[in-house]
């Protein structure tokens, strides 16, 4: 069952500035658009008008150049190195084109019904797609991956001879590996995101041990399972959440105990605890020693 073709918003054109190809003809269906934009002096090309790519995923890597997508009334700093995803439906434009622009994109049409996918099989096929649309980040760095993977899809597309099996082989390949990449790198972004949620939270819990939390209030606040707060926090303090923050709140009490200015029932009011026996019992499992004898 053919698809209905895809309207877009623009020509295809192979200009030393503007490339816009389609690879449908290569066999290449879920990719009706790869683009590069290389403005090597002043250009007409100011600004697009907002629109949307019905279908489709638009991908781009900027390798040269300092842009600005502006995407469902948010503004999004596209810098070199990074990647911008505009998802199907999504009213997006960019607001200039620099002189020396030098960027990158492709449209990858999603699949519908038995649609093939880059001849994959059916489970990787939906795999893949799934994760396309449900990139964690829009916005994230791509680095020398992504831009190699594009210039390998272009080297490919220019030096492969015409309707030959090798041709479409070698730009399914490219294809595959462009989009792994993509998946890769933004899930790689969303991973070191938590990892900085999670050393602000250990950093905050360290600066004021007293205010009181939940394992539930972690899980809200980095996005990840209890098992997985409890194993990473382990691994960066030694100790799961509510003993790190036990270990701060003691490590407090010992510079309090060792000034010898405030009582040991004060101390143990100040951080929290409940009764003074309370503080005293947490206080020797910690340290092997009586808040009496530490202040004495």
């Amino acid at each position: 069952m053919r698809r209905r073709p895809l309207k877009l918003p623009f020509k295809y054109c192979d200009t030393p500035d503007l490339r816009v190809l389609d690879l449908t003809p290569d066999g290449i269906r879920c990719i009706p658009v790869l683009g590069r934009t290389h403005l090597r002096s002043t250009s007409k090309y100011v600004k697009t008008e907002e629109h949307v790519h019905e279908e489709c995923i638009e991908i781009s890597f900027c390798q040269r150049g300092e842009l600005v997508f502006h995407s469902m009334g948010t503004e999004y700093p596209f810098l070199p190195g990074m990647v911008f995803v505009s998802r199907p439906n999504e009213r997006h434009h960019l607001k200039v084109f620099p002189k020396g622009l030098l960027m990158y994109w492709l449209f990858f049409r999603i699949p519908k019904g038995n649609y093939p996918l880059l001849s994959l099989p059916s489970l990787e096929a939906k795999w893949l797609t799934k994760s396309l649309l449900s990139l964690p980040n829009r916005l994230f760095p791509g680095g020398d991956r992504i831009r190699m993977a594009f210039q390998r899809l272009f080297s490919v597309y220019d030096s492969k001879p015409f309707n030959t099996p090798q041709r479409t082989l070698c730009l399914r390949i490219a294809v595959q590996d462009l989009l792994l990449a993509v998946v890769d790198a933004s899930s790689m972004s969303m991973g070191k995101q938590k990892e900085s949620r999670l050393e602000q939270a250990i950093a905050e819990i360290r600066a004021n041990p007293v205010k009181s939390f939940t394992i539930d209030d972690l899980v809200t606040k980095l996005s990840l399972s209890p098992s997985n707060i409890i194993a990473q926090f382990k691994r960066i303090t030694g100790l799961p959440p509510i003993a790190f923050r036990n270990s701060c709140r003691i490590d407090i009490a010992k510079r309090e105990l060792a000034q010898g200015r405030r009582s040991i029932a004060a101390i143990a009011a100040s951080l929290g605890y409940s009764t003074a026996q309370n503080f005293a019992t947490q206080f020797r499992l910690a340290t092997g020693s009586t808040p009496t004898n530490w202040h004495s």
